[in-house]
């Protein structure tokens, strides 16, 4: 009986990979899921992570190997992003998305034993999460949104 390794892809807004020190509902819910899902790698998908994410640190602090999955500068560069040309800001370039999306994948496939905690950003939970299926993983997916932790409701209205 083969074993099928599993990904938990936890998509969340950037700014908590960059908080430090970490914001604590974002660590209790980290560390939950990491003992849960008995974690053998944590992966990280964030262009210009400081030199020491939080997520790395919180790694490093428990013995588990951290990888950022995300294509260099260098590697990002081969592939244009078309939104940075668009007149409008909430343009989504998806073929560069789904390039991006297919390096963590491919990466993830390298490096999950038995068991990952992907973390990604929020607009790539779903998308990514098939590719982490098709690639034969069993993948489990959770969205951190503070709008929910914090029932923030100070928006301004029209």
């Amino acid at each position: 009986m083969t074993i099928m390794r599993k990904v938990c892809v936890f998509g969340t807004h950037h700014e908590f990979q960059f908080d430090t020190p970490m914001d604590s509902a974002f660590y209790t819910h980290l560390q939950e899921l990491i003992k849960e899902h008995q974690v053998d790698c944590i992966l990280e998908e964030a262009a210009g992570l400081p030199a020491k994410s939080c997520v790395e640190l919180l790694a490093d602090a428990l013995g588990i190997r951290w990888a950022n999955v995300d294509p260099t500068a260098e590697e990002r560069k081969l592939v244009p992003d078309a939104a940075l040309t668009n007149i409008y800001d909430t343009f989504l370039d998806l073929t560069l998305h789904a390039h991006r999306e297919n390096v963590w994948a491919a990466k993830a496939s390298e490096m999950v034993v038995n068991s990952g905690l992907l973390i990604v950003g929020l607009c790539h939970v779903l998308s990514v999460g098939e590719k982490l299926r098709g690639l034969g993983f069993q993948v489990e997916a959770h969205i951190y949104d503070p709008r929910r932790i914090y029932h923030w409701t100070g928006r301004p209205r029209v």
